[in-house]
């Protein structure tokens, strides 16, 4: 997901966005991104655990706030892409709800160094404009993820008792809290933090349990 793709460099270097080669220095990139941070990361700092020349480093990328911005891009495709597998190979509400939770809770539980790169890039889009653009697609594509979930679980049968169905955006901000904190017990190595994530999201879609009728 790149968004400097004018200025000088890209017009003189035709290479610049090959996309291969870009996409080869960010899965380096990511997991030092992960671990450190983008406040305390630099461009040397990515080439050295990468194993490049600094230049390489320079040539693909203006900066880090444009590595960042690619890194989370790389890595909340395939979060999505998924969610939304899950979603479409559901056929019946059990199956739905099921496989939903477990990727989310599997999302803390096995990558949860690298998912917290996503709430470091929305702290910084507060301060600088530049993050903005990425966080209200990808956003905005979460968002979009939830009202696939909630539209399938409405086609299987859910919530037959309820006047008013749940909007996309008050579920995806009551699961975006709760992923966020029960991300941080899980890196505070609370060994309790995924059975509670669990437990909240299990229990935040009641009707869609197998017993209904």
């Amino acid at each position: 997901m790149d968004h400097h793709k004018g200025g000088k460099n890209a017009g003189a270097s035709p290479g610049r966005n090959r996309p291969d080669k870009r996409q080869e220095l960010a899965q380096h990139a990511l997991l030092a991104l992960a671990e450190l941070g983008f406040a305390r990361l630099n461009l040397r700092e990515i080439a050295t655990r990468s194993g490049v020349a600094l230049g390489v480093i320079h040539y693909y990328f203006k900066d880090k706030k444009e590595l960042l911005i690619y890194c989370v891009g790389l890595y909340k495709d395939g979060f999505i892409q998924n969610l939304e597998e899950q979603i479409a190979s559901a056929d019946n509400l059990a199956a739905l709800k099921s496989q939903f939770i477990t990727a989310l809770a599997h999302a803390v539980e096995d990558q949860g160094h690298i998912h917290r790169l996503w709430y470091d890039i929305r702290a910084q889009a507060l301060f600088d404009a530049a993050f903005h653009p990425v966080v209200d697609d990808h956003e905005a594509r979460l968002i979009g993820v939830v009202q696939q979930f909630l539209d399938k679980m409405r086609a299987l049968g859910g919530w037959p008792e309820m006047r008013e169905n749940p909007v996309a955006l008050d579920v995806y901000l009551i699961l975006d809290g709760w992923f966020r904190y029960f991300l941080q017990q899980h890196l505070g190595e609370n060994p309790q933090a995924s059975t509670l994530f669990r437990q909240r999201l299990e229990h935040l879609f009641p009707l869609a349990s197998p017993e209904l009728p």
